[in-house]
Formats: structure tokens, sequence, C-alpha cells
């Protein structure tokens, strides 16, 4: 069961891009600065947590919205895998193939790649 939260705009340095109950556990996406993308996941009292910097491409100097949302997917993946192994729930092939795809696809896209060749 995942439900989305609706938060209050502060604007920082900080930005929260999703806010979920997932498996009665809370999930948070946030994007700090212009690259760095953090989930945070609340299991038992403990707070589980990664990053990834993603540079925006060329000499652009910020991510584009579209691309921001893409790179949310992306460590949302991450966050939603980890709460599974900690609920010690099997993930079957197929869910790692679509989580493993989904991440793929985001990060040709982030990166302005299709098919592993840079977009003109």
């Amino acid at each position: 069961m995942e439900q989305e939260l609706t938060g209050k705009k502060v604007k920082g340095r900080v930005r929260i891009l999703r806010a979920n109950l997932v498996h009665e556990h809370m999930v948070y996406i946030r994007m700090i600065g212009k690259d760095y993308f953090e989930y945070l996941v609340e299991f038992n009292g403990e707070i589980y947590s990664n990053f990834i910097i993603i540079k925006p491409e060329g000499k652009k100097r910020k991510l584009t919205e579209e691309q921001i949302q893409e790179c949310s997917g992306l460590i949302y993946a991450g966050a939603e895998t980890t709460l599974e192994a900690l609920l010690g729930m099997e993930t079957t092939d197929e869910k790692t193939k679509e989580h493993v795809e989904l991440f793929e696809k985001n990060r040709k896209k982030v990166e302005g790649k299709k098919d592993g060749k840079k977009e003109n």
C-alpha cells in the first residue's frame, strides 16, 4: 500500500520531491542543492539512506524539471528495494528486472542519451 503525502513548499537548499507511506513505512525523496538526490527510509525507528549525484549534461548549469523527476524515480526505486529487503519480502525476478529497467531508462534520459548514444 502506497500513500503520497503533500508538503508545504519552503524555498531553500533542500527540496522534498516525494513523501510516501510504503508498506506502512515512510519514504522521503529529497534533492539537495542542484545535483544531489537522496532517499530516507524509516524502518523500526531507524533511518536508512542512500544517494546519487547527477550532474547536468555538457555546460548546462541546472537539471530540467523533467530530469529532476526522472532522478526522483531513480532514487525511489532504490528506496523501495531497500525497504522490501528490510521487510524480508521476496522480490521476483520480474520486479527486479522492472527496477533495473526503470533505473537505466531514467539514467539515460538524465544523461541525455538514447540507447547509450548521446542525443543531439
